[in-house]
């Protein structure tokens, strides 16, 4: 038996703690998948925020798919205006 479980965070309490590079990531990747398809859970996202989180949690990037994801962001960017 399973049983759902939902916890809003705010932004305060995001703003006390610092998530890791991964997580940075991974959210910067689904703030963008919110603005590809127009979510209306994206709440304010814009492009600046997604990529200053991304290149912020880029890190040691051995293989270049952060790089190459911060790029596809740009070009999305750049089409947007």
């Amino acid at each position: 038996i399973s049983k759902l479980i939902v916890h809003k965070i705010t932004r305060k309490e995001i703003a006390k703690s610092t998530p890791s590079e991964n997580f940075s990531f991974a959210a910067s990747v689904a703030e963008f998948g919110m603005m590809l398809r127009d979510s209306e859970f994206k709440a304010e996202s814009d492009f600046n925020h997604i990529l200053s989180m991304a290149k912020s949690a880029k890190g040691k990037d051995e293989y270049g798919y952060r790089s190459e994801f911060i790029k596809l962001v740009e070009i999305a960017q750049l089409l947007q205006k």
